[in-house]
């Protein structure tokens, strides 16, 4: 008891002595205005610019995760599909296929599944109902 009373009592002292004043250890600052302020223009290199032409943009399918263009195969098949834009998901791999003519395709239960190569689709085929469950499943 006696303890913690001295703790409030010095704790008490310790905010009655007022606020802390920091003395300058240097003269006095002299405060700049617009009108005190030295108004002399500064030179300031001008920006870099660029001297040589960038390269021509290449021309990119917007419905194909590579980009690549369409030739008329490619064309006739997508122009066949009943779905758009022509992308598709390997059930192995899990990433994006841009369906063209020369895409590896099995057919299972009735569906046909597009792989990024012939690895993934014999691994699909030597046990498809592995790849039927999951997060993907309802594709």
């Amino acid at each position: 008891m006696k303890g913690s009373l001295f703790l409030i009592l010095v704790f008490l002292a310790a905010c009655n002595r007022g606020p802390h004043v920091r003395k300058a250890s240097s003269g006095p600052v002299a405060m700049q205005t617009i009108d005190s302020a030295d108004m002399h223009r500064t030179v300031v290199d001008p920006p870099v610019t660029l001297t040589d032409a960038a390269p021509p943009l290449k021309t990119k399918d917007p419905n194909s995760p590579d980009g690549l263009p369409l030739d008329s195969r490619d064309e006739a098949l997508r122009a066949s599909l009943p779905f758009a834009p022509a992308i598709a998901m390997d059930p192995v791999g899990g990433s994006k296929i841009s369906i063209r003519a020369s895409t590896p395709t099995a057919e299972y239960k009735g569906r046909i599944f597009y792989f990024t190569n012939e690895e993934n689709k014999r691994q699909f085929l030597a046990s498809p109902d592995q790849y039927m469950k999951g997060s993907f499943s309802h594709l």
